[in-house]
């Protein structure tokens, strides 16, 4: 045996594989903790490589084989870029350069604008084009080619629906005003297509821009190969081919997928938390279990490396097992989770979801990662004792728990306060992560100090002990103050599953009560038009009798610059016209929203506190298409939550637009009247925008499912542990047989100790999360109570109870249905 242990790292393996036989049971724990964890880090794994590498294919552009824009993304320093949610332009004049390149046949600048059919069967916007394209992809078309500023070609569809031919005239509104056009021909390209000179003049371009150009390759050209030489020769262009040209053709699909990442990334780097928590948890079991054994191996000469390195040998063969049906599981999972993400809106339909090696491999690298360090930790105690003092250990836990352990503990403890009374004195978005994440801080820091805190309990209750309490129960109350350390185990799994349900619900909950109470007392517009809604449109509805103010607002996003190095922080935002403040009511802090016009912008007084900027200041932001602009900070206002953290006005946009809807004062009816003669524009009495939420939103709804999932799995392990846990005692239900304890009073004790646990789990769970969660309530709704369903918190309490019963009172009342000397004897 020693020979075999000097071998070094190979000689480990073979005590590993004989110990781990010996001691399937706890290893069958480490697995399913494992299977749980792989399959809940391959749906984080392959929706990140879903958003990276699948796309839709393009539509409209599918005859060009290869497409060239700008990168449509901010560049952020060891991050992920963040996308460009409206179309960059690019130069035209670049054609030239590209038509050079060996292997393009031909080349077309594309151009889109938004615009809307005047005619009353229409409904909705359109999308305008410039003929280049459609000719370069060969649309057909009945008729001719535009060739003038007042000459349209329509698509058949479009033109079936309002009742239009050749040789007909049709009004058409751009943000950019309302002209007649002479429809020339009719195509089965989709939307409305003008000469490339009117349909620059319609999106607000220049005569040397484009949103994008199209190519068309020789025939016979080796695609691929002609789209890297365009990249040699447009360096700092994307150059697309396949179904990558999807992206450029539809920016929403880009966006959703990188949306995509993020959200996976930042499961991942929770869940591989929880797997190393849960996992850690399950070890220690294991490692209990063989610690006679352990201090034998030390004994014959093993080092301290060696056995954690048979530990380590150990769970990594077990996890190893257990990845393929964990894996497996992830993978129908992360097909489930797309399919909501799909009906949700938060994924366009149809994107294919990625299924290869490279997620495959990262889980298990991950994972065998997370066990072999998980691993290593539980081993290490164990590995520095003395042969003779592990020995000791092997039936009894240490008596005094480390002192630096137990201290840090407590101030994780007090911190943790101190993040969930935050809210009384810090508003807005940074109160909302301090309470949810004062629960995650507040079980770290019972895990650390548990020990001493329910030894203390425990020892408090043990005084209240008397010849009159029922065996069983004193049995119970002694057993988990002298394995003070092994009950703390349990408490503190539990203690997270309980709390990080209620804080996840509640923090969601109470976020959608906040933002619908701030929309409702700020948007006092009196009637809402919501369409395509251009300039002109409100101008004319400004000047209707009866309606006193129509500001337009559009939605949009912004990036604000941290650093010189450009990283960048990606926010929705507002964007109004002027009069913002006769349609809704921001709750003004400082400065005057009237000034909200030109190049300025207003933040949300929580923005501003944490941005270290107020009233005329400036800000470097970057618009939604790339333009990076340093407005003035016109105000500040109270209402973060309901009209976001930034305001912009409407003249920051760059190029015409139409928006997404005017919130008048006035006469609702004086609106109705007017929309009756524009098609595609509804109007609804009172406003309508920003829309107060009913309920969670998806993005809600997505974080909520996840955080079940996560809760599910920390609940099995929790329970996979206290099987493990209770399995393990054999050898002490042995003994209470041999002093003539009945079974029935064995399994007594096992279901008392059982609801100590659940108590205090559920005792400490309640006040990590309850307790933040009313605070949030109080601080923003004057309610000193969770916002919520209140259900969540008796329902998750009772799972937590029934799981703790459940997990501990099945095994003891298997192991107790062997004879006393059988019992004793199958004792290690």
């Amino acid at each position: 045996m020693a020979s075999r242990l000097r071998a070094g790292r190979l000689g480990m393996a073979g005590p590993s594989l004989h110990m781990a036989r010996r001691r399937l049971a706890g290893l069958v724990a480490v697995g399913l903790a494992v299977a749980g964890g792989a399959a809940l880090i391959t749906v984080a794994a392959v929706l990140a490589e879903t958003g990276l590498t699948s796309h839709l294919g393009p539509e409209r552009l599918e005859a060009a084989e290869i497409l060239v824009a700008s990168t449509q993304r901010h560049a952020v320093p060891e991050d992920i870029d963040l996308p460009l949610s409206e179309r960059e332009s690019i130069d035209a004049d670049l054609i030239d350069t590209v038509t050079e390149v060996p292997g393009v046949e031909a080349a077309a600048a594309d151009i889109t604008f938004p615009a809307r059919l005047d005619e009353p069967s229409t409904d909705g916007p359109i999308e305008g084009h410039g003929w280049d394209t459609a000719a370069l992809t060969g649309a057909v078309v009945d008729g001719r080619a535009p060739a003038g500023p007042d000459e349209l070609v329509v698509d058949t569809a479009t033109a079936e629906a309002a009742g239009l031919a050749v040789g007909d005239t049709a009004e058409v509104t751009t943000p950019t005003g309302t002209a007649t056009f002479h429809i020339v021909g009719l195509t089965d390209a989709p939307g409305i297509h003008t000469d490339a000179a009117t349909a620059r003049a319609l999106a607000g371009l220049d005569e040397h821009a484009a949103d994008l150009i199209a190519v068309r390759a020789e025939p016979g050209a080796d695609v691929e190969a002609v789209a890297e030489n365009l990249r040699e020769a447009l360096p700092g262009l994307e150059v697309t081919t396949g179904d990558a040209r999807g992206d450029v053709e539809r920016l929403a699909d880009a966006t959703a997928t990188a949306d995509l990442v993020a959200m996976a990334i930042a499961m991942a780097g929770t869940i591989v938390l929880l797997v190393g928590f849960i996992t850690a948890g399950a070890l220690a079991v294991n490692v209990a279990n063989q610690r006679r054994d352990l201090a034998l191996l030390r004994a014959v000469g093993a080092t301290p490396r060696q056995v954690r390195r048979l530990i380590a040998t150990q769970a990594s063969a077990a996890a190893a097992v257990a990845l393929i049906p964990g894996i497996a599981a992830g993978q129908h999972l992360a097909g489930q989770f797309t399919g909501f993400l799909t009906d949700s809106g938060m994924l366009p339909a149809g994107l294919p979801l990625a299924r290869t090696p490279i997620s495959v491999l990262i889980v298990a690298f991950l994972v065998l990662l997370t066990v072999q360090l998980a691993a290593r930790g539980a081993a290490m105690r164990v590995s520095r004792l003395p042969a003779t003092a592990a020995v000791a250990e092997a039936r009894v836990e240490p008596k005094s728990p480390g002192r630096v352990r137990t201290a840090i503990g407590l101030v994780l403890l007090l911190l943790a306060t101190v993040q969930s009374l935050l809210p009384l004195a810090i508003p807005g978005e940074t109160a909302f992560v301090s309470a949810a994440t004062a629960t995650i801080t507040a079980v770290i820091g019972f895990a650390l100090a548990g020990p001493v805190l329910i030894g203390a309990l425990t020892r408090r209750a043990a005084r209240r002990l008397d010849d009159r309490t029922p065996a069983p129960i004193w049995l119970a109350v002694k057993n988990s103050r002298a394995f003070a350390r092994r009950t703390a185990g349990a408490v503190a799994v539990l203690a997270l599953a309980v709390g990080l349900t209620i804080t996840q619900v509640f923090a969601q909950t109470t976020y959608t009560e906040v933002t619908a109470a701030e929309i409702e007392d700020g948007a006092i517009a009196d009637a809402t038009a919501t369409g395509p809604v251009s300039a002109a449109d409100l101008a004319e509805l400004e000047g209707r009798p009866g309606v006193d103010a129509a500001v337009g607002v559009a939605g949009t996003t912004v990036m604000r610059v941290i650093d010189d190095a450009g990283s960048a922080e990606s926010y929705a935002a507002l964007a109004f016209t002027p009069g913002v403040a006769t349609v809704a009511d921001l709750g003004a802090a400082e400065g005057d929203l009237d000034d909200l016009h030109g190049e300025t912008v207003a933040l949300s007084a929580d923005a501003a506190r944490l941005w270290g900027v107020g009233p005329g200041d400036r800000v470097d932001l970057i618009l939604a298409d790339g333009t990076e602009v340093s407005p003035e900070i016109a105000a500040t206002y109270e209402r973060g939550f309901g009209f976001g953290s930034v305001v912009l006005a409407a003249d920051l946009l760059t190029g015409p637009r139409f928006y997404d809807a005017a919130l008048v004062a006035g006469d609702p009816a004086a609106v109705t009247d007017w929309a009756a003669s524009v098609p595609g524009i509804a109007v609804e009495t009172g406003a309508a925008v920003p829309q107060a939420p009913s309920g969670m939103t998806p993005d809600q709804w997505i974080s909520l499912m996840a955080t079940l999932a996560m809760t599910g799995y920390v609940l099995l392990g929790t329970a996979n542990s206290l099987v493990a846990a209770t399995s393990r005692r054999r050898g002490e239900f042995a003994s209470l047989r041999a002093v003539g304890a009945t079974a029935r009073q064995v399994r007594a004790m096992v279901r008392r100790e059982a609801l100590i646990t659940a108590a205090i789990a559920v005792g400490a769970g309640l006040a990590f999360s309850v307790l933040p969660m009313a605070v949030l309530g109080l601080g923003f709704l004057g309610e000193p109570w969770p916002q919520g369903p209140l259900w969540v918190i008796p329902a998750t309490s009772g799972v937590a109870v029934l799981l703790a019963w459940a997990a501990t009172a099945i095994p003891a009342r298997q192991a107790l249905r062997i004879p006393p000397p059988r019992l004793l004897a199958s004792v290690d």
